[in-house]
C-alpha cells in the first residue's frame, strides 16, 4: 500500500512493518522488492537470473529482455570494485542533510553494476578500481539501504 510521507513514499513491508528501501523510496509495492529489502536486512545482495537465456540483473527484475518471465533468485558476492563516482554537493531534499557524500557504481561479479554511496573515503583517498563490500545499513527503523565501503 502507498502512502505519501514527507516528499516521499512508503510501502508496507512484508511483516507488516512499515520498511521503505533507500532514502526516498522509489519501488513499488512487489514481492520481488520485498524479497530484495528482506534479503538486504539479512546481510544478503540478491539478484534474478532468467531461466531461458541466463541474463542476469542486479537490481532483480522481473521480465528478463529476452521476454521470459522465468526467473530465479541467486545470491550475488558482496565485493566489488568501483568503476566511477562522483561527489554530490548539491543534493536531493531526502538527502541534503548527507551532503556532501560521494556516490559510486560497484561492479560486482558477473559484471552486474550497481550505484551506492561510498562511505568510509575521502576525494583524495578514492580512484577507480578501489575494492568494495556492499552492506546493509539502516539509517532509521523503517529504512534500509546498502552501501559501499574499502574491502
Amino acid at each position: 500500500m502507498w502512502e505519501r510521507q514527507d516528499n516521499s513514499y512508503s510501502f508496507t513491508f512484508t511483516q507488516g512493518e512499515n520498511m521503505k528501501f533507500g532514502y526516498t523510496s522509489w519501488l513499488p509495492e512487489t514481492e520481488l522488492v520485498d524479497k530484495f529489502i528482506e534479503g538486504l536486512g539479512n546481510s544478503k545482495l540478491l539478484g534474478t537470473q532468467c531461466r531461458k537465456c541466463g541474463g542476469k540483473y542486479l537490481p532483480p527484475r522481473a521480465h528478463c529482455k529476452c521476454g521470459s518471465t522465468d526467473l530465479e533468485w541467486f545470491d550475488i558476492p558482496n565485493r566489488g570494485k568501483i568503476r566511477s563516482y562522483t561527489v554530490v554537493s548539491f543534493a536531493p531534499e531526502s538527502m541534503s542533510r548527507y551532503a556532501p557524500y560521494i556516490v559510486g557504481v560497484a561492479e560486482v561479479e558477473g559484471g552486474m553494476s550497481l550505484m551506492g554511496q561510498l562511505t568510509g573515503v575521502t576525494p583524495s583517498t578514492l580512484k577507480a578500481g578501489l575494492l568494495v563490500q556492499i552492506v546493509a545499513h539502516q539509517p532509521d527503523t523503517d529504512r534500509i539501504v546498502y552501501k559501499f565501503k574499502p574491502a
